[in-house]
């Protein structure tokens, strides 16, 4: 039995936790490399070699042997939606592909919701995806009707960009075929005009905002198991962007919940969604609502306002320049007119909020940075650091203006392994197809971006996003645009130090040096490495979170 390793530390300037025996990949400018890291008082004290490191352990001082893994900065998702993605997880239907085949697998789990859910009561299910079900459509309240003719039931698309209604949910929500379709949306209907229970964009936002939100100890629940699920993919900080999608203002109420109760797992960078007050979604601003932005510590801190600017390309509400390839005479849509968008942009702006919208489209993506372009951003002086996000179809000129307007990118680069097939044969062809997330050209060009999961769109895991980034494979075993593939350290920067300049946090996260937060992702190698072994295949084997390690994975499971 080894002997203990010796404490020489004055208790009063020891550290808190020591991380030795492996390699610790700062990520610093530098691209310094230790093999130990000591934390104190939530911050990173020291990195460096395991013998100086050591000198710095007290009695007190909580050691842990690495064991020749790979500690990196905790990873940081830009594009998350926390309360959504909980309340996945506990759902009433799992409509998802899997495990569903067929349309008809989404109405059994229905009915059997319906004959344990109370007369009248709400069914909701989730990730139902048109393009995977064999039946290709999208399910009907026809479909619905039969099993649930008592409860209202809504089931969302993977996108939640779309949702089916049955009757009894048409019914109360006052959705009939005299109902007009809103601005930047569409009830959709039948050849003899009545709804089909298809909702889209807008349509479908004002459903959700329609229904009734869950309470807030549900809401802090669903806060809970995210946090869950993001310490085990070694995600130490996520943006919720679109804080008020599924919960309203309560949605606030749930975040102080959780933390009052232990069950904020994670950091939160909170982006409120546009039509979170009635003050956002005109564009106009309180003094309350001027007041709040950024308001918050390093545990949660209100960061700006999410906005929609177009819908998804594999729902062809996406707004494209050409027609689609499977429908050409169809170019998607715009949430907002032009002139509309950057009104509200500019309120945001001048109110001095962070502003992220959403943009998948060229067309929806040329949109913004015409808004963003009418502000006269100069990244020299004002560093306001507005995003687009997901950015899916950006072309060259494009990402040329965004790094001349230092305006920042989050890109959701799953699209390429979970789409990008009928990308490239369905809905844009080849050529578009291979330029989605075009990661090279955006680096090449000196736009700042990060990459995320969209979750629950698509599974947490960070270490899949960084494999999609450096091999571009799609989901049938194809190599999408090669040209655009980066290189592990940048992917890996992309979740870390890059991530962290999105919400203006490179002085605090993001790299592993003295004085920033000691929040740690310890992984199975050195993903940076290279070698056989695919990066999905890597393990997250402890996340630390202000230097205490708050997720490990154990020979008997994980805690």
């Amino acid at each position: 039995m080894p002997s203990p390793l010796p404490r020489p530390a004055d208790p009063l300037h020891a550290a808190d936790t020591i991380l030795y025996g492996g390699t610790v990949r700062t990520l610093d400018r530098a691209g310094h490399t230790g093999t130990a890291l000591a934390a104190r008082d939530g911050k990173v004290l020291a990195v460096g070699p395991d013998a100086d490191i050591l000198t710095l352990a007290g009695p007190a001082t909580t050691l842990r042997d690495l064991r020749g893994s790979c500690a990196v900065p905790g990873f940081i998702e830009t594009h998350n939606h926390p309360t959504f993605f909980g309340l996945t997880l506990a759902a009433e239907v799992d409509a998802g592909s899997p495990p569903n085949d067929r349309i008809a697998d989404i109405v059994a789990r229905v009915g059997q919701a319906a004959g344990h859910t109370e007369r009248g009561e709400w069914i909701r299910g989730y990730r139902y995806d048109d393009t995977l079900l064999a039946d290709d459509r999208h399910p009907t309240r026809t479909d619905l009707d039969p099993v649930a003719p008592h409860h209202p039931v809504c089931l969302q698309h993977i996108s939640g960009h779309f949702c089916v209604l049955n009757s009894a949910a048409l019914d109360r929500l006052g959705i009939d075929r005299d109902t007009p379709d809103p601005v930047g949306g569409a009830i959709v209907r039948d050849a003899k005009g009545e709804p089909t229970g298809v909702l889209a964009e807008t349509a479908a936002f004002a459903a959700y905002a329609g229904m009734p939100h869950p309470g807030v100890d549900d809401l802090a629940d669903a806060i809970g198991r995210a946090g869950d699920a993001y310490l085990a993919a070694g995600v130490t900080t996520v943006h919720d962007t679109g804080l008020g999608l599924m919960g309203g203002p309560g949605e606030l109420d749930a975040y102080r919940r959780a933390r009052l109760t232990g069950r904020l797992r994670n950091r939160i960078q909170a982006y409120l969604v546009q039509d979170l007050f009635p003050e956002l979604a005109e564009g106009r601003l309180s003094p309350v609502e001027s007041a709040v932005a950024g308001l918050g510590d390093d545990e949660f801190r209100v960061a700006g306002v999410k906005m929609w600017a177009d819908g998804s390309i594999q729902g062809l509400t996406g707004c494209v320049s050409d027609g689609y390839a499977c429908a050409p005479d169809k170019h998607g849509l715009l949430i907002f007119p032009p002139d509309d968008l950057s009104r509200r942009i500019a309120t945001l702006h001048e109110a001095g909020w962070q502003v992220a919208v959403h943009g998948n489209g060229d067309g929806a993506i040329q949109a913004i940075l015409d808004a963003y372009q009418k502000l006269g951003l100069d990244p020299e002086s004002a560093d306001r650091r507005h995003r687009i996000e997901h950015c899916q179809m950006a072309g060259e000129r494009q990402l040329a203006d965004m790094a001349r307007a230092g305006v920042h990118a989050s890109f959701f680069v799953k699209h390429v392994y979970y789409w990008g097939d009928r990308h490239r044969d369905r809905f844009l062809g080849p050529e578009r197809a291979a330029r989605i997330d075009p990661l090279a050209s955006a680096r090449r060009h000196g736009v700042t971006f990060g990459l995320h999961s969209d979750t629950p769109v698509v599974p947490v895991p960070p270490l899949e996003g960084m494999w999609c980034a450096v091999e571009r494979m799609t989901r049938d075993g194809h190599q999408l645009g090669p040209e655009q593939r980066v290189d592990a350290e940048t992917a890996l920067r992309a979740y870390t130090s890059e991530a962290a300049k999105l919400a203006f946090e490179e002085d605090r996260k993001g790299t592993l040096e003295p004085g920033k937060l000691a929040d740690v992702t310890v992984l199975s190698e050195d993903p940076t490495a290279g070698g056989e072994r695919s990066l999905r295949d890597l393990s997250v084997e402890a996340t630390v979170i202000g230097g205490d390690v708050v997720w490990e994975r154990t020979p008997g499971g994980t805690r």
